[in-house]
């Protein structure tokens, strides 16, 4: 694997050098969250598990549709039911199984200890209200404030995040920002509280790549000052690369490889992992027809109410064997941190 492309993993040694801490604030165990719709049961996360430490940055990719968002979504309560729901397994919240708590007692830790920012926050931003109310809100019902305190604390948050001119920024609506200061907003919104852990399902999809880059930097300046835990989810393979600790790799709702950020792109082991990797543009690249052409995984993401026998993956990978048509693949350990579900591999390791 040609790492020139990615040259900030080297500088991942130093933060994967950090020893975290023995529990890890997140626990997600063999969680399982389908949609019953007319046309059968979709598996949308089927028997997923990781954990997601103290004050780490983990990366979770995959193509649209592999359960990312899904999964995001099940560990603050809000899939909606019906159709969907979650059928079994633990999401273990410092300690806590939050499937096992009341609507009530989730709500108080969702915006409070575990808060989520939107990839898109123009629908995520209630139109009618403005900015400074849909933050002051969060610190009058966490909080208890009086509105003129939360008034004067969203003026601090805002000016955390860089927004400009924020005693006239609080006044005004999602509409009058652009799309930049929106996401900054969001991020205010959900760092306002000071939470263990933010859910940041792809936030900087709908920005050009100068503000992308702005506001991951952002977000990890806000993350490394108050030692909160992210799940970065995202398509985004460098944003990983340069900061994420770990990652997590799913296709059609199943994880299919787990490892730190490095062994990941030095070494990917599940084809679907180096697929993805190659996939991106980089120097050196073959012409075709005077243009250069990007590599490609054959095939498509399978629908998640048709999905094949065996290996989800193997209509489309070039390393299958007659086992992978036949038998699912479990997650092994190859070593320590790193784990995949390939018969391929396994056979050849």
């Amino acid at each position: 694997m040609d790492l020139g492309i990615f040259p900030w993993v080297a500088g991942a040694k130093e933060f994967e050098s950090k020893k975290m801490n023995d529990r890890p604030l997140l626990d997600i165990r063999n969680l399982k969250t389908y949609f019953s719709l007319p046309e059968g049961v979709i598996k949308a996360v089927d028997n997923v598990s990781f954990h997601v430490g103290n004050g780490e940055i983990m990366g979770l990719v995959g193509e649209s549709g592999c359960g990312k968002s899904v999964t995001a979504l099940s560990i603050l309560g809000l899939i909606q039911s019906p159709p969907g729901q979650i059928v079994s397994g633990e999401i273990l919240f410092q300690g806590q199984d939050l499937c096992k708590i009341s609507p009530e007692q989730l709500r108080k830790i969702r915006g409070d200890r575990i808060a989520m920012i939107f990839q898109e926050p123009m629908t995520s931003l209630n139109p009618l209200y403005s900015i400074g109310d849909q933050i002051i809100e969060v610190y009058t019902e966490h909080y208890g404030l009086s509105r003129k305190e939360a008034r004067e604390k969203t003026k601090e948050m805002l000016e955390k995040v860089q927004i400009p001119s924020p005693a006239r920024r609080i006044y005004e609506y999602p509409h009058q920002l652009s799309g930049g200061m929106r996401q900054r907003a969001m991020i205010a919104m959900a760092l306002a509280c000071k939470p263990a852990m933010i859910l940041a399902d792809e936030p900087t999809t709908a920005l050009d790549v100068t503000i992308q880059a702005q506001i991951l930097e952002l977000m990890v300046e806000l993350q490394e000052l108050m030692g909160t835990s992210i799940l970065l989810i995202t398509h985004n393979l460098g944003a990983v690369a340069e900061y994420a600790k770990r990652v997590i790799v799913m296709y059609s709702g199943k994880v299919v490889e787990e490892a730190p950020v490095i062994p990941i792109f030095e070494s990917p082991l599940h084809p679907y992992t180096v697929g993805l990797l190659n996939s991106i543009p980089k120097l050196g690249s073959k012409v075709i027809g005077g243009k250069r052409r990007l590599e490609e995984i054959p095939g498509m993401v399978p629908g998640l109410n048709d999905l094949p026998e065996g290996c989800y993956f193997h209509p489309r990978c070039s390393k299958g064997r007659e086992i992978c048509k036949r038998e699912e693949p479990k997650l092994f350990e190859i070593q320590p941190g790193h784990r995949v579900a390939c018969w391929a591999v396994m056979e050849g390791w």
